[in-house]
């Protein structure tokens, strides 16, 4: 495993943030992320922003501390940095509702998706975001979430499985 983390020298939001990344393949990336806890979301392209505290889980897990120029150096080398006009933007949020069947401007494989969330999950609050061509539903619920996969949507469950991100091209 190549997970990299530099250093949480970044000021944002009253905190100090770093930048988690791997010199081997965006999955292993991922797969580090979700175990971090991290929302799919917050991928930037070609990294993870993540605080001071979560780079030191990152650390704790078996990433590797190394300086800012380094992490870039490995990323550049490993054909895996992104030039600036091919990094995503923010994702914007496109609408906002109470229940799955409300829900409506999205791609259809997003909505499939939503199907496979479980009953008896109380009161639920579900977002629509879109960035590029990609396209996500966000689900929060008061108690865990049950899901079943979708071929071809991508999902991730945090917050002790109580928010659920489904990420879909457009």
């Amino acid at each position: 495993m190549a997970i990299l983390v530099d250093d949480a020298i970044w000021p944002w939001r009253g905190r100090r943030w770093a930048h988690l990344v791997s010199d081997v393949g965006i999955d292993e990336l991922h797969a580090f992320a979700a175990d971090l806890g991290l929302r799919r979301m917050g991928f930037q392209g070609d990294h993870y922003d993540v605080p001071a505290e979560t780079r030191d889980r990152a650390l704790a897990m078996g990433a590797e501390a190394v300086g800012g120029r380094e992490l870039l150096g490995r990323l550049k080398a490993a054909g895996l940095r992104l030039a600036p006009g091919r990094r995503p933007g923010s994702w914007d949020e496109v609408g906002r509702w109470r229940r799955p069947g409300e829900v409506d401007g999205v791609p259809a494989a997003l909505l499939e998706a939503l199907d496979g969330v479980g009953t008896g999950v109380g009161d639920v609050e579900i977002s629509a975001w879109r960035r590029g061509d990609e396209a996500a539903l966000v689900v929060s619920a008061e108690v865990p979430i049950g899901f079943v996969p979708l071929v071809g949507v991508e999902h991730r469950l945090t917050d002790g499985g109580c928010l659920l991100e489904l990420l879909a091209q457009r």
